[in-house]
């Protein structure tokens, strides 16, 4: 949840009991760091039955805060409503997150009819997929009729509404992990899932479910479709989950068990599960998590200096980067991103153009095009460009030479202001212009076996953006760094790939964003590089020129 002040916290506590009666457990808690999104206490809101004798409006109030309570299938929610009704309703159907502020009071029932008006800022839906919203107003209705004497809601819109603060407290979310085509990465699929028993809810979406629509064709999963099971609840005994599949399970090999083991332990991973057991039927099944390519980088900031020295940062000197320091150096670069393995980088220079600086030291020109962005490089040394006006142009550049126009590039958009693969090569992000607003976007990488074809995947928004998109970096695996500047402003989004965002105060002058682990590194126009501690940014170096986006690390 927000910060909150400590004066605030008897406000708080009545707002919770207003909405969604008193938590029972989970301790009090200081402030923490707006992206530190797991640390949210595991808050149960226990809310109020049915009053008797209470009024239509009251009836339909106590349902929209029963929502909260997802204990026993939301059991107390099902209370509100007729006999027939009740075992009807979907509270999992779809999740309206809102304003509390801008929630209206039930209106007095017309022709046995109540509605509500909401103000959506996202939708989870019945995957625990998250979407941003910004359609303006809903009216949700509700039917009523006396049942037994007492006032019930005979018809009412499946799922359940939550506001912004509560959301959290209620759904936790999860990383469903698939494999990268080649089997060498783990690629995160982000979801929400109620905290209560939420270890057999992202077991079933992993094992019974598919990945999200936008990356169908950029990622696989080892669990065969015959496989199915994980319909049965997972069980946690001292740190470890137990999953039970089918008995088809018993045949698989090996290779495709590690595969599986490796998906559950990064999926169900948490501070109360440290391992898991798969079952078939009860027997245990013999598995070790397959080993995967971390996709962390290096702790110290690759830079190139004001006087020319490239490398890593280590304290007031650089430490060259072999024969690929002395490449990067010769272009006069004001845009580097590197190769895991360090041998490769792309980089924009003064000019304008792309080039691509190799660690035996030569460089190659790429593209010359008119407007380009900085480009970005994938795990198998494809350098990616495109002009800023034309955002269907996108071009990928292998090593070994040759161009791939990249097929169904940001369809619908307009303009585009900064581009970036993942880590994982499996994802693309982009902020893009659609209507007069900036987005931003990711897409799914499809390529052909062979390599010779790239197609991006349908585009999925992740969020509406409050100013312009003026850099952009992966700072790990689910999460971007979206640098914004509206008129004189400049701030930095922090915006998990499926879940809200958090808008950061920056220092002043920031001209370039690189992703760390899990936190961003900063570059000011006057060559002051910062990183974050906590929720302050320090200064790290100064007389920096070119802050560089590393891939990973060897």
């Amino acid at each position: 949840m927000r910060r909150l002040a400590a004066a605030a916290a008897a406000a708080l506590v009545l707002l919770l009991s207003a909405c969604a009666g008193l938590p029972t457990t989970g301790a009090v808690n200081p402030g923490r760091s707006p992206v530190d999104v797991e640390a949210d206490p595991d808050i149960r809101f226990i809310p109020d039955s049915p009053q008797p004798d209470a009024s239509p409006e009251e009836i339909v109030s106590g349902f929209i805060r029963a929502g909260s309570g997802s204990q026993d299938g939301w059991a107390t929610a099902r209370q509100f409503l007729t006999e027939s009704f009740a075992p009807e309703w979907n509270p999992l159907a779809t999740v309206t997150i809102d304003r509390l502020t801008d929630r209206s009071t039930p209106t007095t029932p017309v022709d046995g009819v109540s509605t509500v008006e909401v103000t959506p800022i996202g939708i989870v839906d019945a995957e625990g997929a998250y979407q941003p919203h910004n359609g303006g107003v809903a009216t949700l209705s509700f039917a009523l009729t006396e049942e037994n004497g007492q006032w019930r809601i005979a018809d009412a819109p499946d799922g359940i509404v939550l506001f912004e603060e509560q959301f959290r407290s209620v759904f936790r979310s999860a990383s469903l992990a698939y494999f990268d085509p080649l089997w060498q990465y783990l690629v995160p699929d982000v979801r929400w899932f109620p905290r209560t028993n939420s270890a057999t809810y992202i077991a079933r979406a992993l094992v019974d479910g598919a990945p999200s629509p936008w990356l169908d064709g950029s990622v696989a999963t080892a669990f065969p479709e015959d496989v199915g099971g994980a319909t049965r609840a997972v069980t946690v005994s001292e740190g470890v989950a137990q999953v039970d599949l089918d008995g088809s399970a018993l045949s698989l090999g090996q290779t495709t068990l590690d595969r599986m083991q490796a998906q559950l332990e990064s999926s169900l991973r948490s501070p109360d599960i440290t391992g898991v057991q798969m079952t078939a039927n009860g027997s245990p099944l013999q598995a070790r998590a397959a080993a995967t390519v971390s996709t962390r980088v290096d702790a110290q900031s690759l830079v190139e200096l004001t006087d020319g020295p490239f490398g890593f940062l280590d304290g007031d000197s650089v430490e060259a980067v072999g024969g690929l320091s002395p490449a990067v150096e010769s272009v006069d670069a004001v845009a580097v991103q590197t190769t895991a393995d360090l041998e490769l980088a792309a980089i924009r220079t003064a000019s304008g153009a792309v080039v691509r600086a190799a660690a035996d030291g030569t460089t190659a020109l790429l593209d010359q095009r008119p407007g380009l962005l900085s480009p970005t490089i994938d795990p198998f040394g494809m350098v990616w460009a495109v002009p800023a006006g034309d955002p269907a142009a996108v071009r990928a550049y292998a090593p070994a030479g040759g161009t791939i126009d990249v097929a169904d590039a940001w369809p619908g958009a307009t303009g585009i202001s900064a581009m970036q693969v993942s880590r994982d090569g499996a994802r693309i992000a982009a902020t893009v212009t659609v209507r007069g607003h900036t987005e931003l976007w990711v897409a799914g990488i499809r390529r052909t076996s062979d390599g010779a074809e790239i197609t991006l995947g349908e585009p999925n928004m992740v969020a509406v953006l409050s100013g312009e998109g003026a850099g952009l970096a992966w700072l790990d695996d689910i999460t971007l760094g979206v640098l914004l500047r509206s008129g004189g402003d400049a701030s930095l989004r922090e915006q998990p790939v499926g879940g809200p965002g958090t808008d950061l105060t920056i220092p002043a002058g920031v001209s370039s964003v690189a992703g760390g682990n899990s936190s961003a590194r900063l570059l000011t126009d006057g060559g002051i590089l910062y990183v974050r501690q906590g929720p302050t940014w320090q200064q790290l170096a100064s007389d920096v020129r070119v802050l560089a986006v590393q891939q990973g690390m060897p």
